[in-house]
């Protein structure tokens, strides 16, 4: 959901009402539609009807990126199921027994947009679950950044364990300086493979054993305590004609490495590098 564009559509399964999860009768088959960069259309299951609107803003704990795999999730093969017999019988979607009064051209090009939107649903489970396997509390895993939390030379994920695996299966993760506040759908985290799958390796050991004491925090404020600028939208500079060895360095002093802002021409910095 996160990597979609503008225009793209995905079949999918919602509650409407959003209250219960128990109450199958507010479980429905509908289309979602991307139709700006942070708002998502819900259409019926024919994609002819808007539902309602849905926005996805970056940093919000809502959304359907954010939401998915609690409030929206794949179609079951039941759901595929129903859906096939209720195009094949040519009953309305509400259940009724009115017949659709559509030309042959119309009506083929409904059962096309169908399959397509089936077949699309079968991909997006296949790859959801056969990314990772199916994640446990203690997993270390890469988070990806949006792309307005990134900085040009800092990775573009970030490295977290899972302390909580919520009932819709999402999963809250933590870092070193806190609780990440958004949740995750599994197929938007990636697992660490293999031995570097540790949380002492990865300095993670303490923030999984006290993540409930850890504040809340937004992936941009965990980013910028691993990134070796200072993070994203983080303007510190100096103007030093030395070493920049000492806290007199303002990127010294906040512990970050100087940029190319710092000091045009000074060939004396020592805190360019990592060494």
């Amino acid at each position: 959901m996160l990597k979609a564009q503008i225009g793209d559509e995905f079949a999918c399964v919602t509650n409407l009402d959003q209250k219960s999860m128990m109450d199958k009768s507010q479980w429905c088959r509908c289309v979602l539609r991307k139709v700006k960069r942070d708002l998502w259309e819900v259409l019926d299951e024919s994609a002819t009807e808007l539902l309602k609107e849905v926005p996805d803003i970056v940093g919000e704990d809502e959304g359907v990126s954010k939401e998915w795999g609690l409030w929206y999730v794949f179609p079951s093969e039941e759901d595929s199921a129903a859906a096939l017999a209720a195009v094949k019988k040519g009953a309305d979607y509400e259940g009724n027994d009115v017949r659709l009064q559509v030309s042959p051209n119309r009506a083929m090009l409904r059962w096309a947009s169908f399959e397509g939107q089936r077949k699309q649903a079968k991909i997006m489970q296949k790859r959801a679950q056969g990314s990772d396997g199916e994640f446990t509390v203690g997993d270390v895993v890469q988070v990806g950044l949006h792309w307005v939390d990134q900085t040009k030379v800092d990775g573009k994920n970030l490295t977290a364990v899972v302390v909580e695996v919520l009932d819709g299966g999402n999963l809250r993760c933590a870092c070193k300086n806190g609780v990440l506040k958004n949740t995750y759908a599994p197929h938007t985290v990636s697992m660490l493979p293999g031995p570097s799958n540790n949380r002492v390796l990865c300095g993670l050991e303490s923030a999984f054993e006290e993540w409930q004491g850890l504040p809340k925090i937004t992936e941009r404020e965990a980013a910028r305590v691993v990134s070796a600028v200072g993070g994203q939208g983080f303007n510190i500079v100096c103007h030093c004609n030395g070493g920049c060895d000492n806290k007199r360095c303002s990127c010294k002093k906040a512990g970050v490495l100087c940029s190319s802002k710092c000091h045009t021409g000074n060939l004396k910095c020592l805190n360019c590098s990592d060494e």
